[in-house]
This record gives C-alpha cells, structure tokens and sequence, in this order.
C-alpha cells in the first residue's frame, strides 16, 4: 500500500512540475530559437525527404524560411509548393510575400492570381495596398486598403500600409500616427520600428529617429539594418566621425553592401580628406562594375589633388568598360582641357622667364651744375688807375 501510495505522489509531483514548465523556467535555459528553428527545418527536410510529393511540407519550411529571412531559400520552397498545389490561394499568397521582401517585381502579379484564387484574407488585401502604393497606384491601393479594413479593421499590416500611403501622400503626421498604432497593436514587429525610424530620418527629426532606432536595437540586436539606420541619422545630423565608425561597423556586419561605400567616401571627400575619399570610391568600384558614379566620384579625388594625369587615366579606363557613357566622356574632355590649359600655361611661363632682357638705353647724365654757375664767362681783366685831367671846358 505504501508503495502505491510513493509512486501516486511521485506521479502527481511530476505533473506538477510539466504544468508550470511554461512559467518556472528560467528564460536563459530555454531552448535557444535559432536551435529551435534550425531543429524545425530538420524535421521538416526529413519529412520531405520521406514524402516529396506533399506540397503542405514545402509549404512550411517556406514559411519558416521566410521567418529567418532566408528569402532565396524560402522562394525555392514556395514554387515547389505552387507547383504540386497551383490553384492554392494561399500558396500565391505566401510566394507573393516573399516575392515583395526580395523586391521581385512579380509580386504584384502573384498577389492579383491569389485574389483571383477566392482568396479574401486581410493580410493579402493590404499586401495588395502596398504592392500597389509601390507602383504608384494610389486609388487602387486606397480600395485595398478599404477592403483589409471591412474584414479586420484592428490588423497591425493595415495600419503599416496606411502609414506607407499617407508618407507618399506626404501627409508625415498622419503616417506616422499610423506607424505607431501599428507598433503598439504589434510590438515586437521590426517593420513598424523601421518604418519610424525612416520617416523621421527622412524629415530630419533626428532626436526621434535616434529614439527609435536605440529602442529597436534593444529589441532586435541582430537586425544589421538599425546599425545602418543609426549611421545614417549620425550623418544627417552631421556627426560624421561617429556615422563614418558606424557605417564601418556596418560593413564589417554586410561586406557586400558596397553602395554604403559611397556614402563613407562622400564624408572623407566633405572633410578635404581625398586620399582616403579615393580610397573608398575605388572599392566601391571593384565591388559594383556596373557604377557610373563610383569612377567619377574616385576621378574627382585625383583632380582635387591635381594629379589630373591620374584623373584622366582613371577616366580611360572606366571609358572602357562605359565606352557611351555620356557622363565620363564629359569628364575626360573637362579633364584633357584643364591638362592642356596648365600645359599652355606652364610653357607660357618658361618662355617668358628665358626670353633675353632688353638692354637698357644708356641714358648720358649732363654734368651737375652748381648752383651759381651761370656757363663760361671771360675773365674780366683788372682795370688799371684811372688818370683825372683838367676840365677844359670850365672857364
């Protein structure tokens, strides 16, 4: 009896303590949810492995593919998915997402065939308002956004792509009420957080922007975009040692993002550092051969510190890749002209230093007279005595 009675106490304890599991333990032993995610996508491969026929698989490691931000990954699973289950409207509606976060023009298009598939969701209707503000269809995201708001007028997304349609009607305040209902009815959405951060960058409101932006890194530490987002506010505030330290943290994070290069190059270039200005603009070169504007910029160091035979060099070689470039073929003409005219001028120069000097006329200096000499006057011979006579003429 007594053991019965062990085992039926043991049994109760145990249930007890599954019962509070959600709440006794410590957040710091929780599974942590990167390993939790990648456990999910373990599980969901081996089904898939097991079934590939089954588009609901595909479909959920899409899901959480999309989730991690893993977008090409999350494609690839989607349009397996449409392929076994075509006619799913959420299926074309999930591909659509995925679609607008890789910026695929076709999301438009996807998001219209899963409408057109019965599908009548709130979420797709103000996916549809902003693929549609993106486009710059206004009335027709204005009847999205209607639609969304009949369904489920309290939907965080609602309020998000109201936000979106009232910046680009450049009503800032309304846009920004909406941003922040969208925060609050979503908390710990990223997309409301950077959507604020944004607008007030955009208008200058700087302390707003920085407010933001640190309350976001606190809840998103490993969202490499704020850092970016807080470079930009430096610099737009105009504390450009400490955006050119954060931009550089930046690209420490995403080394790829060679257009951030620009950026750090044009503040050397504002503060007279062109060498390193140089330095900067001809990386990001290297890494975006497709830019225009990256082989002026690098050309334009050269010439401030007239080396313009480097300038001009530069500007050939770039001329060979661009050969119809407009833009640097006016470069190199402003370039060979200011060459030629230093050239001009620098021989200008040297011919007028050597060309011999005019011997000076020889001016004859008349003889200094002194004050009272009045020329050459005969000497006046002494006169002798004067011998006085008798007056005759008297009586």
């Amino acid at each position: 009896m007594r053991i019965v009675l062990f085992f039926v106490m043991l049994l109760t304890l145990s249930c007890a303590d599954h019962s509070r599991e959600g709440f006794n333990i410590p957040v710091a032993q929780k599974q942590n949810k990167e390993n939790q995610h990648l456990a999910a996508l373990s599980i969901l491969s081996d089904a898939i492995k097991n079934n590939p026929s089954d588009y609901d698989n595909y479909f959920k490691r899409a899901k959480l593919q999309f989730s991690l931000e893993n977008y090409q990954d999350a494609l690839v699973d989607i349009t397996r998915a449409e392929r076994l289950n075509p006619n799913s409207g959420l299926i074309l509606f999930q591909k659509a997402k995925i679609q607008n976060a890789l910026k695929d023009k076709n999301a438009l298009k996807t998001a219209l065939d899963s409408e057109s598939q019965g599908f009548d969701a709130p979420d797709l209707f103000a996916l549809l308002a902003e693929l549609n503000i993106k486009a710059k269809n206004f009335k027709a995201a204005q009847q999205y956004i209607q639609k969304s708001a009949e369904i489920y007028p309290y939907n965080s997304d609602l309020f998000l792509v109201r936000g979106l349609y009232y910046a680009n009607q450049n009503d800032t305040l309304t846009a920004i009420n909406n941003y922040k209902k969208a925060l609050s009815l979503k908390p710990h959405d990223f997309e409301s957080y950077d959507a604020l951060i944004k607008i007030y960058n955009k208008k200058l409101l700087i302390d707003s922007a920085l407010i933001y932006n640190e309350k976001a890194l606190k809840r998103f530490p490993s969202k490499k975009e704020l850092v970016y987002n807080k470079a930009q506010i430096l610099h737009n505030a105009g504390a450009l040692d400490s955006a050119t330290k954060v931009y550089q943290s930046f690209l420490r994070l995403e080394p790829s993002r060679y257009d951030v290069l620009e950026k750090v190059g044009d503040i050397y270039f504002r503060k007279k550092n062109y060498a390193s200005a140089f330095l900067i603009y001809d990386k990001w070169s290297k890494g975006m051969p497709e830019s225009v504007d990256a082989v002026k910029k690098a050309a334009i160091c050269y010439e401030e510190q007239e080396r313009f035979s480097n300038a001009k060099t530069y500007l050939e070689n770039g001329l060979e890749k661009f050969p119809d470039n407009k833009v640097l073929i006016a470069e190199l003409s402003r370039i060979n002209y200011t060459i030629e005219s230093k050239a001009n001028a620098y021989t200008n120069a040297q011919q007028l230093y050597s060309r011999p000097k005019k011997k000076e006329l020889e001016v004859k200096e008349e003889p200094q007279r002194r004050i009272f000499d009045i020329g050459n006057i005969e000497k006046i011979q002494k006169r002798g005595p004067v011998t006085i006579g008798k007056d005759t003429t008297r009586n």
